[in-house]
């Protein structure tokens, strides 16, 4: 099987455009990649199975050309020593002179010695036919031996460079496979990035807005009911973090949507303007800037099968305060403040047990 024609459907795809395409569809393509080279499994295997079967038979013409290489050396010594012989036998008859096969039948004194003669010359003649044939035959056989290794050494060369040409076919093949399946994958990485960032930007920007929202609505409420002074609300800073919410409310998602926007994330706190995820939910659900417990705390309470704005959103690793809709409030290391926006993977609604 000639590598040629296995490799006739290698697979090659060029780069495509990255304008209007998901990351999904760039991670399909790179799937698509994927499998592609996986199907190549077979026919690699067949092209190994052909690459040493190439070897085989490539071996095999070389045994045969020293099969015949012996050969030849074996009957060119047959044919030396027949030759010899044949010489020495020229150069006996040389020597004995004008002798004739009839001076040496009429010269027999009696019929029996006649009859001898006759049987002696008979064997001499058939010796030397016998000898003069065998020579014939190992010449014919030398040179008969001569074109076989001939063959075979031009067998050997097309095998070697059968087998060599399939590996090289087969290499580089998955090669370019395997770039190819790279080269997707890289791109279905950064278009995932770039989603991952759009996608933050766009809660960003909702969050600011409905902390904007929250400031007006909590800046409406302490003109009503004047609860706080103005030094008290955090916005008179400038920003995120230090000092009281605008309006504290009177329940955990109250609580929770007048600090948005108005905090900042500091890891094991539960101050004003200051909290932990953990420590931003102990402060909903109390009022109080006191901890009421951790992750590990909340994953204990009875999980609700009616979320309501309130509740506290958890998994073992963080935790909000529920705003409805698959939403939360959260105090976000991500962004450093108190921020709404979806769920994380995993979370499960909870009540507190009070």
């Amino acid at each position: 099987m000639g590598g040629g024609a296995l490799f006739a459907a290698s697979f090659f795809l060029g780069p495509t455009p990255a304008f209007g395409v998901t990351a999904a569809e760039k991670q399909a393509e790179a799937d698509a990649a994927l499998a592609s080279l996986t199907t190549m499994e077979t026919q690699l295997d067949e092209a190994e199975m052909a690459y040493h079967t190439a070897v085989q038979e490539q071996e095999d013409a070389q045994s045969k050309m020293d099969e015949a290489q012996a050969r030849i050396d074996e009957v060119n010594v047959q044919l030396t020593d027949l030759q010899e012989r044949l010489s020495m036998r020229a150069r006996s008859m040389y020597r004995s002179g004008s002798t004739t096969f009839i001076d040496f039948l009429l010269g027999a004194s009696t019929f029996q010695e006649f009859t001898q003669n006759w049987n002696i010359l008979n064997q001499v003649n058939e010796n030397d036919a016998d000898m003069v044939q065998e020579a014939k035959d190992l010449r014919s056989e030398i040179e008969a031996q001569k074109a076989e290794y001939e063959a075979q050494e031009k067998v050997a060369s097309e095998k070697a460079a059968e087998a060599l040409r399939i590996k090289d076919e087969a290499e580089a093949t998955v090669a370019a496979m395997q770039q190819t399946y790279n080269n997707l994958s890289a791109e279905a990485a950064q278009l995932l990035e770039e989603e991952r960032a759009a996608r933050e930007a766009a809660e960003a920007a909702e969050a600011a807005a409905r902390a904007e929202e929250s400031a007006r609505q909590a800046e409406q409420q302490q003109q009503q009911e004047n609860h706080n002074t103005p030094s008290d609300n955090p916005n008179n800073g400038g920003g995120g973090g230090g000092g009281q919410p605008a309006y504290q409310g009177s329940d955990p998602y109250d609580r929770a949507c007048s600090y948005l926007g108005c905090a900042s994330y500091v890891w094991g706190a539960c101050s004003p303007g200051a909290f932990d995820c953990s420590g931003f939910v102990s402060y909903c659900l109390t009022g109080q800037y006191n901890r009421v417990g951790t992750t590990y705390t909340f994953m204990g309470w009875p999980q609700v099968s009616d979320p309501q704005p309130g509740d506290v959103c958890t998994n073992w690793q963080h935790c909000g305060i529920y705003a409805g809709g698959g939403q939360m409030i959260h105090c976000s290391s991500t962004y450093n403040n108190v921020v709404q926006a979806g769920m994380h993977a995993g979370m499960i609604i909870v009540r507190p047990p009070w």
